[in-house]
């Protein structure tokens, strides 16, 4: 290629056009829309919503299961804590009219009873007091003995199962003997 072909082509009739700064600019929205967009509409909804812990406030029944083998009557109350967090563009509340309770002890239903009309606002909380009541539970002589060692060692595990409106299932694992909330996990169900 000779110097004056390659003068040619460099000339400012075939140099690239430079895009306006204004042209840039709207892209740049474009694609910052586009990109928050399909954030809202792909983020988990499952995020969006409260989370759960329950605490023990009282526990009575348990104490006879260390005794002679005798139908366990216990009653427990409970509190369900709702909270819903700011997230960064939006939050869920979440409204439930009717649900059930059952506290177990390894695989053995303690108690049951129903879980009270309660509304959880978009970004606040709610506390919801409940009593799950036994009613002449038979337990194997196995089970008193380890419920009962396991609460002198202060290491009693309870399961809370909370059904909500056929749609919510919590999921909580508390200590009977140790105070405060635990967290529950949160099953959506179709």
């Amino acid at each position: 290629m000779e110097p004056d072909d390659l003068e040619a082509n460099l000339s400012p009739s075939h140099a690239p056009a430079a895009m306006k700064p204004e042209t840039i600019m709207a892209c740049m929205v474009a694609v910052a829309v586009v990109i928050a967009g399909a954030f809202i509409v792909f983020y988990p909804q499952d995020t969006l919503l409260p989370t759960f812990s329950v605490s023990v406030d009282a526990a009575a029944g348990l104490d006879e299961l260390d005794g002679a083998p005798a139908p366990a009557n216990a009653t427990f109350a409970l509190t369900l804590h709702g909270v819903t967090r700011p997230r960064l563009l939006r939050t869920l509340g979440i409204c439930n009219e009717r649900g059930t309770v059952a506290v177990s002890y390894a695989g053995a239903v303690l108690a049951w009873g129903r879980v009270p009309k309660f509304c959880v606002p978009a970004q606040g909380q709610e506390h919801v007091k409940m009593v799950a009541l036994g009613g002449d539970v038979e337990l194997s002589d196995e089970l008193r003995g380890r419920l009962a060692s396991e609460r002198r060692a202060r290491t009693a595990e309870l399961d809370v199962d909370i059904m909500l409106d056929r749609q919510r299932y919590l999921s909580c694992r508390v200590k009977p003997d140790v105070d405060g909330p635990s967290p529950c996990k949160v099953f959506l169900l179709d």
